[in-house]
């Protein structure tokens, strides 16, 4: 439902943004001295910008959190019309909390107003917490006619995660605009269960972001 409820949002924030930008640009034309009208074209220019997403990490139903949310915000260099990379710090509100710290590469397929593009991330995951519980097995919790898991207290101890994918930017201006995503977010959770022994996780979730990007 909540994913749903996002997506919807986000689609409708998107598909308004878009109206409204095609109808300025339908009104900003040039006239030259002949009378003819000639289009605006707003180049991309270079330097930093700033993007700041929010998002959900969508996963199975069956999970406890079947779509928690995200927010990510990344410092992006663009060194032309195309390549950009930089680097970011985000939050997670998965069964705990992380602070994902992520480099960038992204490729924008035009140097335009509107233009698609692709992205891969890597990082590490930072834990917030000092303590969760997980359900684990243990034998000499054996108990008549199978085994059953048990709470037991655990140390997370972050890890590493991978986030390839696509997505569109719509800019309003040379320095403003809009940006939606959809990504494979892949992660490596690890924990401390005793002295001895460790314990890991792996998430696989569709990561859908929407936010702005500022100069």
């Amino acid at each position: 439902m909540i994913l749903k409820k996002f997506m919807f949002l986000s689609f409708l924030l998107l598909g308004s943004f878009s109206l409204l930008q095609a109808q300025n640009e339908s009104e900003q034309v040039l006239k030259t001295s002949d009378n003819t009208e000639t289009e605006v074209i707003v180049q991309i220019p270079k330097g930093v910008f700033i993007t700041t997403t929010i998002g959900v990490l969508s996963g199975s139903s069956q999970n406890r959190q079947a779509a928690p949310f995200s927010f990510q915000s990344l410092l992006l260099y663009q060194f032309d019309e195309h390549i950009a990379v930089g680097a970011g710090l985000g939050i997670d509100f998965l069964e705990e909390t992380y602070l994902p710290l992520v480099a960038d590469f992204r490729y924008y397929f035009r140097g335009t107003r509107f233009s698609p593009f692709v992205f891969a991330q890597a990082g590490y995951n930072l834990p917030t917490d000092k303590n969760a519980s997980m359900y684990i097995i243990n034998d000499h919790y054996y108990i008549w006619p199978g085994i059953y898991p048990q709470p037991e207290d655990v140390t997370p101890q972050g890890g590493f995660l991978i986030n390839p994918g696509f997505g569109i930017r719509h800019m309003f201006h040379r320095e403003f605009g809009i940006e939606m995503s959809f990504s494979y977010r892949h992660q490596q959770l690890n924990y401390k269960y005793n002295a001895n022994t460790g314990l890991e996780v792996d998430y696989s979730r569709l990561n859908i972001r929407i936010g702005i990007l500022f100069q």
